[in-house]
């Protein structure tokens, strides 16, 4: 099963929960870690397999996010007040979807072992490019993968430090390569202090 297939698969899984009012995290997590496991099945399950397929979840998700962000869009066309809404609504769902995304790829994996670290970034990665491309909100998709990847720490082996420098490092650079002022807005959202973690990237876009 190939990225396309993974992030088909997934988000056909996720659009009619992220329409309605689901829990979209759940549900992420649920959809990602499924699809993850069949596709891990018929490939080898190694680091590399495993970033792939959190990158096609991830891009997944996220593109059912921007469905229905468009959707919402249209029908809150004549009020502001609706539309800001709107906005609101599809920036949460972008931040649990990506951090879903990224508990979903890791669980889904049989054994990522350290180098699953690499996995995390990518797929932080790739939620902030999709989330730029579907034209929502980079830093809730940025912010929300680092929350995964400090959740799915532990199944990584490693500390939770450490999986949340990989994560917003991705997420820096996949905004680096909208503009600099992106990657300026990421980085200023996941340095610090997220979900009681100290998090200091590796990357020196937006810096």
């Amino acid at each position: 099963m190939n990225e396309q297939e993974v992030g088909r698969r997934v988000r056909d899984g996720l659009i009619g929960v992220v329409r309605g009012t689901g829990d979209v995290l759940e549900e992420t997590i649920k959809a990602v870690t499924g699809v993850a496991k069949t596709a891990l099945g018929e490939t080898a399950s190694t680091a590399g397999a495993v970033g792939d397929v959190g990158v096609g979840a991830v891009r997944g998700a996220i593109r059912a996010v921007g469905d229905i962000g468009e959707e919402a869009a249209e029908t809150a066309a004549t009020s502001i007040n609706a539309a800001v809404d709107a906005a609101g609504s599809v920036g949460i769902k972008v931040g649990n979807t990506a951090k879903g995304a990224v508990i979903g790829s890791v669980r889904g994996a049989a054994e990522a072992g350290t180098e699953g670290v690499k996995a995390v970034q990518e797929t932080a990665s790739a939620a902030v490019a999709e989330t730029a491309e579907v034209g929502a909100d980079i830093t809730a998709a940025a912010v929300g993968a680092v929350e995964g990847a400090i959740e799915v720490a532990k199944d990584l082996g490693v500390s939770a430090e450490e999986a949340a420098a990989a994560a917003a490092t991705g997420a820096i650079e996949a905004a680096g390569q909208v503009s600099e002022t992106a990657a300026k807005r990421v980085q200023r959202a996941v340095e610090g202090t997220i979900s009681g973690v100290k998090v200091v990237a590796r990357s020196t876009v937006g810096k």
